[in-house]
């Protein structure tokens, strides 16, 4: 049979597709979520910097890795923003495009391109790392996000491989799991997360979940 989706606009959702009500939430909030608009990303990591600063997330190396500026790699328990710099070269892109692949760039090098991704939880409706904790350490909060609860965790470490996008992670300084918690403490306040807020060309937008991006544009 199949189940229509809730309407989240009101907060009174029925379970359906609702993760805050089948989680026990009644009456909650319109469900929250990101929406990242990467065509107006510019790799500034001003969104890193600012969930490092409000979260008090702890430094992770600041050694580069060598692949291109980007010294963060990827999502961690100590990297719950990761802005991702992808560079493609012109034949990459214009086999892609079917444009001609000949060109180069300045002084006869081959041209490249930038593409900037800033990636983070994505706050699952089925979130596979709360389903394999055994202590009810990862909760679904009345938004609908996931968090991590930092005193009952007791870093078995199951959430890390269930995830399948690779967010969450243990910290070797205290054997816990860490990972976004969508600013709970920020949005329970009615603010906005540490990241969109932080985004200077507002590529990170934040809003109901229905609703987030609603507002872009294509082209």
């Amino acid at each position: 049979m199949d189940i229509p989706p809730a309407d989240l606009s009101t907060g009174r959702a029925e379970p359906g597709l609702d993760p805050a009500a089948r989680a026990g939430h009644a009456g909650h909030p319109p469900r929250m979520g990101f929406f990242t608009d990467t065509s107006v990303c510019i790799g500034c990591k001003a969104c890193e910097v600012a969930c490092k600063e409000w979260n008090a997330v702890p430094e992770y190396g600041l050694s580069l890795t060598g692949m291109s500026y980007d010294n963060t790699q990827g999502l961690s328990a100590s990297t719950w923003r990761h802005v991702a710099f992808i560079e493609q070269s012109a034949v990459t892109t214009r086999k892609r495009d079917d444009a001609p692949i000949s060109g180069t760039g300045a002084e006869g090098a081959a041209e490249l391109r930038w593409l900037m991704s800033s990636d983070v939880c994505k706050h699952c409706t089925e979130a596979a790392c709360l389903d394999v904790c055994p202590t009810g350490a990862l909760m679904r909060t009345e938004f609908g996000t996931v968090v991590v609860q930092d005193d009952v965790c007791n870093g078995c470490g199951y959430c890390v491989s269930a995830c399948p996008f690779g967010v969450i992670g243990r910290r070797e300084s205290d054997g816990g799991a860490h990972k976004c918690t969508l600013c709970y403490d920020r949005i329970g306040d009615g603010l906005t997360p540490a990241c969109a807020q932080a985004c200077p060309t507002e590529s990170i937008q934040f809003g109901p979940w229905t609703s987030c991006g609603s507002g872009r544009t294509s082209g």
